[in-house]
């Protein structure tokens, strides 16, 4: 009898239909669709690098780039270290934070402060370095500037060479961004094509560079030499007086007696008089376009001042004390002539005082208190530290599942925990650390929100791996950790702003943001690690690589269904918050604006799995089905509604496409690839 049941157990396994190749098959794909989709991702976001040669190129030292590093500078209403602000303008036209030139067989590597301090003191050198990013080089073929590759590198000099004989390639490239700019204005901005609003762009682009590397030209000298005897507005005496301060051809030399000087110069018609007028007015006029370097005299004045409109307080009389100025000027000016010996112990020397000298006037005010704390941070990287650390801890979590038992197995289980523990400790500290610098809760704009979701999804998957001890867990997070950290890369390079400037006046609210704001980012973490989740266990479920199915079954679903009651609880609280700030700002608790009807879809969806489960119409694939659909719907809610442009949420908006469309594409894939196992696990069943 018993023969007889194993030979009728036998004949019914052998009549069941084998799906072993398609299983693998879907696994496969889906993983060479993931992965291509990453990589597609990563491609598109890392520029490429260039080494260019640039003859004569020396860098400076480090303890010039350390000096430098905290001097006081006020930019988006605060005052921040130097470094911050070239790193941001540097962004702005490379779209990355080094580059590298080759001068007489060395390789220099160029930071924002290096290249910063390249724009002050050496614009001879600086128009070689390729400080320009371009996606698509074909807007440049009308002006006849020649690039090797459709994504290039240039520099302003490689600009300059195109064009024609008449008019050079910056000259063409600024033409032709002003006539489509009045189009623009007239026609409005539909009236410009896509490649004719790039064209607007860069040469916007190359124009601020232009201000950027020339705003010191008032300090260096080159004014054309004029016939001070000419001057009848200006006494003989004086001129005499002039000439032991400084030289002719120098913006300082005329600054004492400028306004007698325009006065005088305007009587006379000689065409020297008028290039003289017309680069003094050109040095004065750059000037506006530098760093704001000067604090306000008055204590009640809250706004810093560049060397442009110091210039412009002094000839008004608006100055409490012009002499003071007029030290600060020259003492510019010392630096400007003694940075022609770049790396001299006079030149270093100069530049510690004018730290020192503007970095006590800044505390005096009370302000720069955390300059060389924010200094720090960015030069510890923490969250590219973080995102290296979590590379590695995936690599070798994923090397745990080949190895899972005996001493092999506990001996890689606990190393994948310390290197976990190590990047999880970057990302926390980093977001530490922004917090001691602004005085604010963690996350108050749209960059705070990644690392700060990103953690939050890290911590609460690694702790269910301790109290669990699944391992499956830690890879989950380690993938999350990756994926997030490289998004906020990738969104610092695009965004190319300073995310801890002052908030608008809307937000400004640190018990708003540490109760709505922070409420709702963690309901956002928890929909995404139930993602994860549910796209992990579709492609194990289809490979059917572990051990004990149905346990690994019960517990992939009961903690997917668990961290969905965990989005649904953060999200609903938080969107209830958000009603009562909304009310609070605007007079009303809800306006079905896009952000807010984007919390609701969070809370709606996750009622849908909720309810489904409880009336038994949702079992195991039907959660994870729902959750992967369900890291869409949070995504949206998080980014996608920014891309809408409209609603109140304004501060929130970016620019056209993100990568979050990669995220789309492959919960897409995920979820069609999950029905198809679904299905034949269905026919599985059926056939026994």
């Amino acid at each position: 009898m018993s023969a007889k049941k194993s030979s009728s157990a036998q004949s019914v396994q052998s009549a069941q239909p084998s799906y072993r190749g398609l299983r693998w098959g879907l696994a496969l794909f889906f993983l060479v669709v993931l992965f291509g989709l990453v990589g597609y991702g990563i491609r598109g976001a890392i520029p490429e690098t260039e080494l260019r040669e640039v003859p004569g190129y020396s860098p400076w030292s480090d303890e010039v780039i350390e000096v430098a590093s905290a001097i006081p500078v006020q930019d988006g209403g605060r005052v921040k270290p130097l470094a911050t602000y070239a790193r941001f303008k540097m962004l702005s036209f490379h779209g990355a934070l080094t580059m590298k030139v080759e001068s007489a067989g060395v390789v220099h590597k160029i930071g924002p402060v290096d290249w910063f301090l390249d724009c002050m003191f050496r614009p001879d050198l600086v128009d070689d370095l390729p400080i320009f990013r371009l996606d698509d080089s074909d807007i440049l073929k009308p002006f006849n500037i020649e690039t090797k590759k459709r994504r290039a590198r240039l520099s302003f000099n490689d600009i300059q060479a195109g064009g024609s004989a008449d008019e050079d390639g910056f000259q063409q490239l600024l033409a032709r961004g002003r006539e489509l700019l009045e189009k623009q204005e007239s026609e409005g901005k539909e009236s410009l094509s896509k490649n004719e609003q790039k064209t607007v762009e860069f040469a916007q682009l190359v124009l601020n560079y232009t201000g950027v590397r020339d705003s010191l030209d008032i300090i260096r000298g080159g004014l054309p030499e004029i016939d001070s005897s000419q001057l009848a507005l200006i006494d003989q005496e004086t001129v005499k007086m002039l000439n032991q301060v400084s030289q002719p051809t120098r913006f300082l030399y005329w600054l004492p007696v400028l306004d007698s000087l325009l006065k005088s110069t305007r009587a006379l018609q000689t065409p020297e008089v008028r290039q003289f007028e017309f680069e003094l007015n050109r040095q004065a006029t750059f000037a506006n376009y530098g760093p704001t370097l000067f604090p306000p005299q008055s204590l009640e004045e809250d706004t810093w001042v560049n060397l442009g409109g110091g210039v412009e307080q002094f000839l008004g009389g608006e100055l409490a004390d012009p002499t003071i100025f007029f030290k600060d000027f020259k003492k510019l000016s010392d630096l400007g002539e003694a940075s022609k010996k770049p790396n001299s112990a006079e030149f270093l020397d100069q530049l510690t005082s004018w730290k020192k000298d503007f970095s006590y006037r800044a505390e005096l005010r009370e302000e720069g208190a955390k300059i060389d704390t924010e200094v720090t941070y960015y030069n510890r990287n923490y969250f590219i530290h973080g995102l290296a650390w979590f590379i590695f801890a995936f690599l070798v979590s994923a090397l745990g599942w080949i190895v899972r038992d005996g001493k092999g197995g506990r001996v890689i289980q606990g190393v994948t925990a310390v290197i976990f523990i190590v990047a999880l400790a970057y990302v926390l500290a980093g977001i530490v650390h922004r917090f001691v610098i602004t005085g604010r809760p963690p996350v108050s704009n749209l960059y705070d929100t990644i690392p700060f979701i990103t953690a939050g999804a890290v911590l609460v998957l690694g702790i269910a791996e301790f109290l669990t001890r699944r391992r499956i867990l830690l890879s989950i997070a380690s993938a999350i950790g990756v994926i997030g950290l490289f998004f906020a890369f990738r969104f610092e390079l695009g965004d190319a702003k300073d995310n801890m400037d002052p908030l608008r006046a809307v937000l400004d609210s640190n018990y708003w943001l540490a109760t709505h704001v922070v409420t709702i980012t963690i309901g956002y973490s928890g929909g995404l690690i139930a993602c994860f989740l549910s796209m992990t266990y579709v492609f194990l479920a289809l490979a059917g690589v572990m051990k004990d199915p149905r346990a690994f079954h019960r517990f992939m679903t009961r903690t997917a269904y668990g961290i969905t009651c965990f989005t649904l609880l953060f999200s609903l609280v938080g969107t209830v918050l958000g009603g009562i700030w909304a009310n609070d700002s605007w007079g009303r608790f809800w306006g079905w604006d896009p952000k807010e009807n984007g919390a609701l879809l969070i809370v709606l969806w996750s009622l849908i799995i909720l309810h489904c489960r409880l009336a038994g119409w949702m079992k195991g694939w039907g959660i994870h089905l729902m959750s992967i659909l369900g890291g869409s719907v949070v995504v949206f809610s998080w980014w996608g509604v920014n891309m809408l442009e409209v609603g109140l949420h304004s501060y929130g908006f970016i620019e056209g496409a993100s990568t979050v469309y990669y995220f789309y594409g492959a919960t897409l894939v995920a979820f069609l690839v999950g029905v198809v196992a679904w299905a034949i696990e269905r026919a599985q069943k059926a056939a026994q």
